[in-house]
């Protein structure tokens, strides 16, 4: 018998609801729990670093503008190398790529914190290193889709998205607080140097995987035939193209992110260190976030709606509350509730999207599809961060914010309006 999320069936032997005990599903394989753990740390790390990097650029320069470049540089390499690396996911050993990236990412973390701690920090420093860290990214995260679909298995996809999407609220929610106190009491280099230590946390983890789940992404995933990995990428931009509501859920995504995610990310912190107190408050708001998200988590494990894309869609309206209150300034409780509201429509969004992908594409095509569908998520977003700064600059940073509110709600109704949008349904998905 098929028990959904909120059946009252429960297991005799274990003595609590099936829905919750399928919640916890995955991590009865050790590979995935094992991958989970090590991802875990490295989320907490990684929760670290954006506020330290904020509040570090604000105190060399004290610029909104030069805070927009060091974001761009991390958002940057994502776009330029994500299809090579969802080819490369698709092609090689995920396990051996991801460790390459998370090395990767440790050497660039570990010389930007040791370049603050030292007093020897420049502008073009730090942007050089994000660029390295950012380029890690684009590798790792294709290949850690794909490699969740092999190691938790098809049927408990949503449940292991879900899970990984929790731990790293919960890790965000502890990091962020740590993060707040480090930056105001001894500086973000400390914050930036944990993070660094987190990638090894992560590798040495992913280095034990066993080894049926160390090569099974090999062993299923077929060599791209002639053309390489050109024609890798090609197969993976065609294969999107067969799904329009992928596509058009790729836009949605996009423009978000452009027109309302980036001049959070970089008017957030301007708004927060000049009339709400600095890095404290806008810590506060991230722990919002991430407790936001942490529901978003338990929301994802243990709700199929019947229409997962709608859902979805109606979930990002979330997302419009905090630019709007952000543009006042509110008061920073106000804002904390805006924030959780934004974390949680994020968590649920990329759940959702997630278990799409893994369930209704050929799992030759996942790190490649994820890795089209992080480029056209993230095309934009560098305009949007690069044009924030100057925009704000201009016309001061309420129109800017007031200006993402009001697309956040006018996109998504528009969306919404697709008809593909609505064919798309949870037996499907």
């Amino acid at each position: 018998m098929k028990v959904r999320p909120g059946d009252s069936v429960s297991d005799p032997a274990a003595g609590r609801p099936a829905a919750t005990r399928s919640m916890f599903a995955p991590l009865s394989a050790r590979g995935f729990r094992r991958y989970y753990l090590g991802q875990t740390a490295s989320a907490f790390g990684d929760s670290l670093t954006p506020l330290a990097i904020a509040f570090a650029v604000l105190h060399l320069t004290a610029s909104p503008v030069d805070l927009g470049i060091v974001v761009l540089s991390t958002r940057l390499p994502v776009i330029l190398l994500t299809l090579l690396g969802g080819a490369i996911g698709d092609r090689f050993s995920r396990r051996t790529v991801m460790l390459l990236a998370d090395l990767t990412r440790f050497a660039a973390h570990g010389t930007t914190a040791l370049l603050l701690l030292t007093g020897t920090a420049h502008l073009w420093m730090l942007v050089a290193l994000q660029l390295v860290a950012g380029a890690g990214s684009a590798f790792f995260n294709p290949a850690a889709v794909g490699l969740v679909a092999s190691l938790a298995g098809k049927e408990h996809l949503q449940a292991a998205n879900s899970l990984i999407s929790l731990s790293r609220s919960a890790a965000s929610m502890v990091a962020l607080g740590t993060a707040g106190a480090l930056v105001a009491l001894v500086g973000p280099g400390w914050a930036i140097l944990v993070d660094a230590l987190t990638f090894l946390v992560s590798m040495a983890f992913l280095y034990r995987l066993p080894t049926e789940d160390r090569f099974s992404a090999e062993k299923a995933v077929p060599r791209t035939g002639g053309g390489g990995l050109l024609a890798g990428i090609g197969g993976g931009i065609a294969e999107v193209a067969r799904h329009p509501w992928l596509w058009i859920w790729i836009v949605h995504v996009a423009i978000i992110n452009a027109i309302v995610l980036s001049p959070i990310m970089v008017l957030g912190p301007y708004v927060a260190d000049r009339q709400l107190g600095g890095a404290p408050a806008w810590s506060a708001i991230g722990i919002a976030y991430a407790v936001g998200g942490l529901a978003g988590g338990f929301v994802g494990a243990r709700w199929r709606p019947a229409r997962p894309m709608v859902a979805a869609l109606l979930f990002a309206l979330l997302m419009a509350p905090l630019p709007a209150l952000l543009a006042v300034p509110a008061q920073v409780w106000l804002l904390a509730l805006a924030g959780a509201g934004a974390g949680m429509q994020v968590v649920v969004y990329n759940v959702l999207q997630t278990t799409a992908i893994q369930r209704n594409l050929p799992e030759r095509f996942v790190a490649r599809a994820t890795s089209v569908t992080m480029l056209g998520a993230l095309v934009a977003a560098p305009i949007g961060t690069g044009l924030a700064g100057p925009a704000a600059a201009w016309s001061g940073t309420g129109p800017v914010l007031v200006a993402g509110a009001v697309t956040a709600v006018l996109v998504t109704a528009l969306t919404l309006l697709a008809p593909s949008v609505w064919r798309i349904r949870a037996e499907s998905s």
